[in-house]
């Protein structure tokens, strides 16, 4: 093994496939080490015990799918290794699915000319040499905790990260999605172009300022705004704001910022979602007049008077920008 070498693991069920990799990779051998396994469990036997810079495997094979495998080589890996998984166009939602769920750097669709691949693999090793010069996990994290929508991509638009809340706008306003390379895709065309420059020219210049680009929805929904901002290394933060989308701080960041009972808690909560002293009765399951004298508490502990400056209060405390797993119901 040399050392020197960047390692990369191929995993196919398909010998032929595998061969016909072995061939069109013969000129990077120079600078990657390349090994070739068509079982799925000793590929996870082989990772257990050796290293692999990047792993790229088939989505669909027989007795574990490629999703699977990697679940299980990320139970059992600390280093720092890359997914890119390999599908055909018929596996296109599963694949994108995947990029949240189990960490996929980016999928490519079968069949990959040898110059996509080669350039996929760079790019993948480039991420991991960035990562280890400027350490981001706990960035990473800190984005994944956010309510805030935030998508992380290259000067092409594809995609390298994004959060649980930007995976829910992409999945509920038809105005951007993502594309069969993985990329932000733009649906109308009269936005389709400045969105691109805007990311193109991000990626290009540090101080480039933010740039706001709307979004128009096919569907006629309320427009998205796109707000695209460089990160350096040649990335591009989105951050995806969406009028009318709300997520109220959790009912235990209230108890912490302002000492309330987990009913009063919920009870703020709803009132700050723009629901009514009925509507939190009911969220409580107690009447209404308990609740108002719950509320009267509220006002008492976080000094206001007034329901419209508790709903203020609320969506202008550090608690807003954080986002909610569960709620105290009791």
């Amino acid at each position: 093994m040399n050392a020197d070498r960047q390692r990369i693991l191929f995993v196919d069920d398909e010998v032929i496939v595998l061969d016909s990799l072995h061939r069109v990779l013969r000129g990077e051998r120079e600078r990657w080490e390349i090994v070739f396994e068509s079982d799925p469990l000793k590929a996870i036997e082989l990772v257990r015990s050796e290293h692999f810079d990047v792993v790229v495997s088939d989505l669909r094979m027989p007795g574990m799918t490629g999703i699977e495998m990697i679940e299980k080589i990320r139970l059992q890996q600390t280093a720092d290794t890359e997914f890119i998984l390999l599908t055909g166009n018929a596996d296109l939602a599963s694949a994108i699915d995947a990029i949240n769920k189990t960490g996929v750097f980016r999928f490519l669709t079968k069949p990959c000319s040898a110059e996509n691949l080669v350039e996929a693999l760079d790019v993948a090793l480039s991420a991991i040499k960035c990562r280890q010069e400027h350490p981001g996990n706990m960035a990473t994290a800190a984005l994944s905790a956010m309510s805030p929508a935030v998508a992380v991509v290259d000067g092409e638009c594809r995609i390298i990260y994004y959060n649980d809340s930007a995976a829910e706008v992409l999945k509920t306003h038809s105005g951007i999605v993502v594309d069969r390379n993985g990329a932000l895709k733009v649906n109308a065309s009269v936005d389709r172009q400045e969105f691109k420059e805007a990311v193109q020219k991000a990626s290009m210049d540090i101080d480039k300022m933010p740039k706001f680009v709307s979004l128009t929805d096919p569907h006629d929904l309320d427009p998205l705004t796109a707000v695209i901002t460089p990160l350096g290394q040649k990335r591009v933060a989105i951050m995806f704001t969406v009028p009318g989308r709300f997520e109220p701080p959790s009912a235990e960041s209230l108890i912490d910022l302002f000492g309330l009972t987990p009913v009063e808690a919920v009870i703020a909560q709803t009132i700050a979602n723009s629901g009514t002293v009925e509507d939190a009765a009911a969220n409580c399951n107690v009447t209404q007049e308990t609740a108002r004298t719950y509320l009267k508490r509220i006002f008492q502990k976080t000094g206001v008077r007034r329901q419209v400056d508790l709903v203020q209060l609320i969506l202008t405390t550090p608690a807003a920008l954080v986002r909610s797993r569960t709620v105290v119901t009791d």
